[in-house]
């Protein structure tokens, strides 16, 4: 007798959390090096108009984020817990509600990937999008975000 696709599903699902020498699929797969934290202060760089990103609305409302930039060539990210400093490099309008901005430092590639929402103040704007962090080593975090930017 053929085993139905309900008992094959279920045995693939136990079989890719099982362990393999020591270590779970999900961890093979997971190698990333570094982290995304947040903060809660804004550098001293960061004043006027800017950018500031957290990984939800929830987080936002409470003045909570991952990321902030100066509106220029300036940006921040909090990684393993140290705030580093980066500069942009390149920043391409894709339409008229998404662009994409490039910047870098010694040891990092950053990549934003923004979608434009709607107009939140008098001259502020809330974004949602994806921010893309790459190590020298290749090793690679994605992460979705949700914030404002404006003067």
């Amino acid at each position: 007798m053929l085993p139905s696709l309900q008992t094959v599903g279920i045995t693939f699902l136990f079989a890719c959390g099982q362990k393999n020498g020591g270590k779970t699929l999900t961890q093979e797969i997971n190698r990333d090096k570094f982290t995304v934290d947040t903060f809660s202060t804004f550098p001293p760089e960061i004043d006027g108009c800017s950018c500031y990103f957290s990984n939800d609305s929830i987080e936002f409302e409470k003045g909570i984020y991952i990321y902030m930039n100066d509106y220029s060539k300036t940006s921040f990210l909090k990684i393993n817990d140290a705030l580093m400093k980066f500069t942009q490099t390149e920043l391409k309008e894709v339409d008229s509600t998404k662009n994409i901005t490039k910047a870098k430092n010694d040891l990092y590639e950053l990549i934003i990937e923004t979608k434009y929402l709607k107009q939140s103040g008098y001259e502020t704007y809330l974004n949602t999008g994806t921010i893309i962090l790459k190590d020298k080593q290749g090793n690679t975090v994605q992460k979705k975000f949700y914030g404002e930017c404006g003067c």
